[in-house]
């Protein structure tokens, strides 16, 4: 309801969209000293936070961040974000990014990455994408030279907001599962988010290919296929390409088209 279009983040041809004070809060911090010690680690004043909080909610307008320290205003976003009625890295889709950085070779991780974002909501897409190209931007400042920095790395970064973007369920049954808000393997979604840059904002190249080579599945009446449907032709057409007898020898180089 109160989106803006912003220029931040790992733009396509389609403008990203996000909640106007998430990119209000961005944009504040980043005209201020990001090389502050500690910035996103230390919590700020716990009694100024409920105050601009309860300022924020009654008249945004009113509220003016720049008043803040950069301290202030990251302990801020932090807490917007955990506040969000469902993580930024939905419940639902947990799991599956967890299994990701499990993956033995980087190359096929940064794949199946670029698949899970593509499958979350355009809206959580779109901020993850921001925050995480934000987030690699704050970790520049992490060593400006030997007496200064924030001593925040994307390692460093990573740790302190991934039990923000990407926790447990409280309501979900534990079924024995122990709570791993805080594991390895959940700051690492983070991290390697981070480490991959824009490419991993770009539809995967096997995804492009598999509807190129079968446009002519989908050309007709695709945008009023439910999801069941479309799974359905997709399965149907790997089917095809299955049953499909392999291709002949190359042509001669100076035939290859």
């Amino acid at each position: 309801r109160q989106g803006v279009e912003t220029t931040l983040g790992a733009q396509g041809r389609v403008p990203l969209q996000v909640p106007h004070f998430f990119e209000l809060m961005l944009k504040t911090l980043s005209g201020m000293d990001l090389a502050v010690e500690g910035i996103f680690r230390k919590n700020g004043n716990i009694r100024r936070l409920r105050e601009v909080t309860d300022a924020v909610d009654k008249d945004l307008s009113r509220v003016d961040l720049k008043q803040e320290t950069p301290v202030q205003i990251a302990a801020l976003l932090k807490k917007f974000l955990r506040e969000l009625p469902d993580p930024l890295i939905p419940f639902r889709m947990r799991r599956l990014f967890l299994a990701i950085v499990g993956i033995p070779t980087a190359a096929d991780r940064v794949d199946a990455l670029r698949h899970a974002v593509t499958l979350m909501p355009q809206a959580n897409r779109d901020m993850l994408n921001v925050l995480v190209m934000f987030l690699n931007w704050v970790a520049t400042f992490s060593h400006v030279d030997e007496q200064t920095g924030s001593k925040m790395d994307i390692f460093n970064l990573a740790t302190v907001i991934t039990p923000n973007i990407l926790y447990a369920d409280v309501k979900e049954p534990t079924r024995g599962d122990r709570d791993d808000t805080f594991s390895y393997d959940a700051c690492s979604v983070t991290q390697q988010l981070a480490d991959a840059g824009e490419q991993i904002w770009m539809v995967a190249d096997a995804a492009i290919s598999f509807l190129r080579d079968n446009s002519s599945e989908f050309v007709e009446s695709t945008a009023e296929l439910n999801t069941k449907e479309l799974l359905r032709r997709c399965e149907r057409q790997l089917h095809r390409d299955a049953a499909a007898p392999p291709p002949g020898p190359p042509l001669p180089a100076d035939l290859d088209p």
